[in-house]
């Protein structure tokens, strides 16, 4: 199962997402991890939206402790996205790790968290597909599509190093002769 799965995330990656973020690097100011944070600020967007219609029933219903709750909640989801958010800051956000070639810790690492975004994702499609459509249950898609979007364009925000050619007999040529006089 688990070998299924590195297939097919590896193909998502490189077939799909790496691809993307090439073009939108090559034909926009955003890099990758500017896009997998876009993402993730989208669906904490989206998660705020899943929750109104929650904290519009507690307040009709006038129950302190259902209003504590839902706002309890909605602060907990934005804390969790935001980790996420900050992560992509962390990793990639930095000229020096783009510019460099270094390679993305999180395409090796976040491997299971892609994988429950995917199974989380495919829940919500059919969660969306048998309840009627709505504000919340549109939203509540919306959060799984941006937060699954987000960590594959993460994983994919530094390209793999390029190997360069070695230039050292040529140099080694250059500083023999300064050392010859």
């Amino acid at each position: 199962m688990k070998e299924g799965f590195a297939r097919v995330d590896d193909a998502l990656i490189d077939r799909v997402f790496q691809p993307l973020v090439d073009w939108i690097g090559d034909n926009t100011a955003f890099n990758g991890c500017r896009v997998a944070r876009t993402c993730i600020d989208l669906a904490a967007l989206a998660w705020i939206l899943s929750q109104t219609g929650n904290v519009a029933r507690s307040v009709e219903a006038g129950n302190l402790r259902l209003e504590i709750f839902q706002f309890a909640l909605i602060v907990v989801g934005l804390k969790a996205i935001l980790v996420l958010r900050t992560l992509f800051q962390r990793t990639g956000g930095t000229r020096a790790a783009r510019m460099g070639g270094a390679e993305n810790p999180l395409r090796a690492g976040m491997q299971v968290h892609r994988a429950v975004c995917l199974l989380w994702l495919i829940g919500l499609l059919v969660k969306t597909g048998a309840s009627p459509t709505g504000l919340e249950s549109l939203a509540l898609l919306a959060i799984g599509v941006f937060a699954t979007m987000g960590v594959y364009v993460g994983a994919c925000s530094n390209p793999p190093p390029q190997r360069r050619e070695s230039r050292t007999h040529e140099w080694g040529g250059r500083l023999a002769a300064l050392r010859r006089g």
